[in-house]
């Protein structure tokens, strides 16, 4: 019955496999799962799952394969009763004209096979005195559906929704009388309407205080200080909060979020990038610096295309109290940040570190105050600075090798590129990733000698080099003789191709 219970985690639903037979197995599993709710199998196969992620059975009605393949047949029978048609059909072109053809009501089959699962399992459990083994649900769920599917889930701990929008102080409600173990909860978005931040918020200022851990939202358009000051309600437990794509008005109010001292790790992603905190709400950007400076548990911090993120990181990270093992910085400019990255070099408990800055315009200094910085952090496990050291050569990147011995992901871009870099890899015992996004002039010799040197540690390494210069390309023998060779050696993989100039490949389509 193990299938039943991982049914979400099928390679179908994870885009490995797409042909009409995998489809119509899948689609044979989802029937089981929908009639045993209508006691109709041999098993009441949908007591055993644990996650009910209605995403992928939306995923397979939209299927291409199928719907020519085994459409028919899975709403055959008793489950004719879950097959709903839009109300306007589709006009479809063919040989002898155009037909009308009904397109299925995914959003209703949905509902409708949602209120049977989780109806069957909540009798069945009150019938036979136990708990309903569902612990998540996902979808596109509407917010009457929620408050009676989350009134019948005792043991439900997370939601995912395609529509934060439907959270209202109803499903608030309903949580809080049924659900004591719900604590995690993800949005994809929110619709746009003006009451939105408000009707969201009364849900969270609704829910038992101090009841979620993890909050994150994929597109926060709609997160305003309503929103922001709501969840302060449960800023003792709250350990995990991302919002993507904030608007003005998110960034314009982070200072609202100063109660939430419990947090382990923050994502903040502006959509815009255009408010500059420092300069034009100051009061806003000192607030956010404090807020941050007494999160004493924050182990990773994400900022993304947020204009004074340098500059309240310089901040943070000069704090003894804080002690970070990821860090991750995106947009912001490497002229000019040399104090950030001196701080930077603060958190020596650092393991994973993601630079993603514009290097145009930076000096000599820039560089070298950036890899004398990053050397200092000799725990890391992971450094991504592909973008940031355009303009490294191989010596800048030698010298971080030589220093981060424990490294297992390394990323970087680069000029000129050569094989004097790999004696100073081959003492990364560690690596399993190596993605030299410079421009390389490797040779095949420089290659072998390098995958020569690796250890039983470094088992699985993935060896990419997507930018050699054209003059140095390497002969379908030699690529061929590197690829065994390095996964004979630790089973690992090489990945090749050589350096495009994006502005000439547009400059000769304009042409």
């Amino acid at each position: 019955m193990r299938q039943y219970r991982v049914h979400n985690q099928s390679e179908y639903f994870r885009g490995d496999e797409n042909d009409a037979g995998f489809a119509s197995k899948w689609g044979l599993l989802w029937k089981s799962i929908i009639r045993s709710s209508l006691g109709n199998t041999a098993y009441p196969y949908c007591l055993y799952i644990r996650s009910l992620d209605l995403r992928n059975l939306a995923t397979l009605l939209d299927d291409r394969h199928f719907q020519n393949a085994a459409m028919e047949s899975f709403f055959a029978g008793d489950m004719a009763k879950f097959l709903k048609a839009q109300e306007t059909p589709v006009k479809l072109k063919t040989r002898h004209g155009k037909k009308t053809q009904k397109r299925t009501n995914v959003p209703l089959i949905l509902d409708l096979v949602g209120e049977s699962v989780t109806n069957f399992v909540s009798q069945a459990a009150h019938r036979n005195r136990t708990t309903v083994a569902l612990e998540d649900i996902a979808g596109d769920i509407n917010s009457l559906a929620l408050s009676r599917w989350t009134g019948r889930l005792s043991r439900l701990k997370s939601v995912t929704l395609y529509d934060g929008a439907v959270l209202n102080e109803d499903v608030a409600t309903s949580i809080n009388n049924h659900c004591s173990s719900f604590d995690d909860l993800t949005v994809k978005g929110f619709s746009m309407r003006d009451d939105v931040d408000a009707e969201v918020a009364s849900f969270f200022s609704t829910l038992r205080s101090n009841s979620l851990q993890s909050v994150t939202v994929l597109s926060a358009q709609a997160v305003g200080p309503a929103i922001l000051l709501a969840l302060n309600n449960h800023s003792q437990s709250l350990t995990t909060l991302k919002l993507d794509e904030l608007k003005a008005d998110g960034i314009k109010n982070l200072n609202l979020l100063q109660g939430c001292k419990a947090l382990e790790v923050l994502d903040l992603q502006d959509s815009d990038g255009f408010i500059n905190l420092e300069a034009t709400e100051n009061d806003v950007f000192l607030e956010v610096i404090a807020w941050l400076a007494g999160c004493d548990r924050l182990r990773e911090l994400a900022f993304k295309k947020l204009i004074s993120a340098p500059a309240i990181l310089t901040n943070v990270c000069l704090r003894n109290n804080i002690r970070l093992k990821k860090l991750e910085l995106y947009d912001y400019s490497l002229l000019s940040s040399q104090d950030l990255h001196q701080a930077i070099s603060l958190q020596t408990t650092l393991e994973s570190l993601i630079l993603r800055a514009d290097p145009e315009g930076a000096f000599g200094d820039d560089i070298d105050i950036l890899v004398s910085s990053v050397t200092q952090l000799t725990n890391l496990k992971e450094l991504d600075i592909v973008d940031t050291s355009d303009y490294f050569s191989t010596p800048n990147i030698k010298q971080i090798a030589l220093s981060l011995r424990n490294l297992e992901k390394f990323s970087f871009s680069g000029h000129e590129v050569t094989d004097d870099l790999w004696p100073s890899l081959a003492g990364l015992h560690q690596l399993r990733a190596l993605d030299a996004q410079a421009l390389t002039f490797f040779t095949s010799d420089g290659l072998l000698n390098y995958i020569s040197t690796l250890q039983p540690t470094n088992e699985g390494l993935l060896l990419s080099v997507p930018s050699q210069n054209g003059e140095n390309d390497l002969s379908d023998a030699e690529k061929t003789i590197i690829q065994e060779s390095i996964w004979e050696k630790v089973g690992g993989k090489f990945e090749f191709d050589l350096y495009r100039d994006v502005d000439s490949e547009f400059g000769s389509e304009a042409d």
